[in-house]
């Protein structure tokens, strides 16, 4: 399961940018795959977070131009995040 502080300062979707961001650096989840959709992710935080806030996280990554999302397959990764940048 998937942990992320409701304490911390830095707000949820920020975290949770920041795991799959890791997710993505590490391979986890290469370029080219579909990431987890919304309703897993929501599973993998234990329902902790807000469908919202997977949302923000994922258009987080799409700004940074990590993902893209295409309609009614998924959101696919796109690219490495550069080195240096956070998660």
């Amino acid at each position: 399961m998937m942990s992320l502080d409701r304490d911390a300062m830095t707000p949820l979707y920020v975290q949770l940018a920041n795991v799959l961001r890791e997710r993505i650096r590490n391979g986890e989840v290469p370029v080219g795959r579909r990431l987890p959709s919304q309703a897993e992710l929501e599973e993998e935080t234990g329902g902790t977070v807000s469908r919202r806030t997977i949302k923000s996280a994922l258009e987080l990554l799409a700004d940074e131009g990590l993902v893209q999302g295409v309609q009614g397959k998924g959101v696919f990764v796109m690219a490495l995040p550069p080195a240096g940048t956070n998660g």
